[in-house]
């Protein structure tokens, strides 16, 4: 295994807890917090240093690595996270608009569905837009899909 085989399998106990670009957002704003921080590190637990700076995802993401005995060394840790950043920006996204505000459940499941469909990780934009009625417009890499009954109403509009 080389190394960038050796990252993606360090990063994705990470990318498998992120389903919604809310949290990638979340997530890539924690990376930023702890590369500013960085300076201060004292010796001892790195994960009980930033814990109470960063979110339960990179919180948990950086103790399992230090666990493991994974953590980069302190002297390595900005381009590690550096690295992570890029990993993440790198991720394929796609914007989904429904009639509907989606639970959290829901949004996992969804994204769930997309990646065993597409075969490849997915974060999902949720919007919301109450004209649609129901169904869902879709947004992925650079194409549109209006499946909305809005559109079907418009449609038999149209044509009446």
């Amino acid at each position: 295994m080389d190394s960038k085989d050796n990252q993606k399998v360090n990063f994705r106990l990470l990318v498998d807890s992120i389903f919604t670009v809310d949290q990638l957002i979340s997530v890539k704003d924690d990376i930023r917090t702890i590369s500013g921080i960085l300076y201060k590190i004292r010796p001892g637990s790195f994960s009980n240093q930033i814990k109470t700076k960063v979110g339960p995802n990179l919180n948990f993401y950086i103790s399992s690595l230090e666990a493991e005995g994974r953590l980069p060394a302190p002297s390595s840790l900005g381009n590690f996270l550096a690295d992570l950043a890029r990993f993440l920006d790198n991720i394929d996204k796609i914007t989904l608009t429904l009639a509907f505000a989606p639970s959290l459940d829901f949004q996992k499941e969804v994204v769930l569905w997309l990646e065993k469909n597409l075969g490849k990780k997915i974060i999902a934009d949720f919007a919301v837009d109450e004209a649609i009625i129901a169904g869902l417009v879709i947004e992925y890499m650079g194409k549109y899909k209006d499946y909305s009954k809005a559109s079907e109403i418009k449609l038999g509009i149209q044509t009446a």
